[in-house]
């Protein structure tokens, strides 16, 4: 039993690595992903529509503390993303600008290379490697932006998973600084109990706010010490 548990422990992990950064793969895969039904698609069409990120009084206490903020989002196609927040003291376009370059170092990614582009969309391909259990995933994903705002992407095909979905959104708060949401689904197209990949992936999501945060604040005081100032 506690071996079965490792592996989708595991399995959980690697996944998630995979989810929050868009992955994207040739027509040669296997097409796991269910996401070629319209409900899914329209789903994350309509997110740019989202007004912004919604904060509690009491999630907004911890923000202003430092904290990172777990909680989970029930999406209209009944599926339940793991979301979590964070605020960072630096203006939204330095949070922006280290939120892609965070996407781009992901040191999971094997390659990554542009299938397709368009106007704030792209279709791309991702090969991540040193996975547990799973080795190395090669996926298909649309990536959709609302500059200064938020990033969107959805799995077209995988060779290993049936879903994978996710956003990055980014709000301004009163006093200057940003808050940063980090949201993702997976669904390994395999048995595994969920509570465990949402647990791996709360995780995950808090490292690389946590990432985010710590670069786009080192940028903000560069500029801060330059004199500079940033809208």
């Amino acid at each position: 039993m506690v071996k079965i548990e490792s592996k989708l422990l595991a399995m959980a992990l690697a996944v998630t690595a995979i989810s929050i950064a868009p992955t994207y793969a040739a027509d040669k895969l296997a097409s796991k992903s269910d996401l070629k039904n319209a409900d899914i698609k329209s789903e994350v069409a309509a997110l740019a529509e989202v007004p912004g990120i919604a904060v509690t009084p009491a999630e907004k206490a911890k923000l202003n503390l430092g904290e990172c903020v777990v909680g989970t989002q029930q999406k209209p196609s009944g599926r339940r993303w793991v979301a979590a927040k964070i605020q960072i003291k630096a203006t939204p376009q330095v949070v922006w600008d280290a939120v892609h370059e965070e996407r781009k170092t992901d040191p999971d990614i094997a390659y990554s290379k542009v299938l397709e582009e368009g106007k704030n969309e792209l279709t791309l391909e991702q090969k991540f490697q040193l996975i547990p259990v799973i080795g190395t995933s090669v996926c298909v994903m649309k990536n959709t932006e609302v500059p200064g705002k938020r990033i969107d992407y959805y799995l077209l095909k995988s060779d290993r998973f049936k879903a994978l979905e996710g956003s990055w959104v980014i709000q301004p708060t009163d006093d200057g600084h940003t808050i940063l949401e980090l949201a993702s689904y997976i669904d390994m197209g395999v048995p595994a109990p969920r509570s465990i990949i949402e647990s791996v992936a709360s995780k995950k999501l808090e490292r690389r706010l946590g990432n985010v945060r710590k670069a786009a604040e080192k940028v903000q005081a560069q500029i801060a010490a330059k004199g500079e100032v940033q809208q």
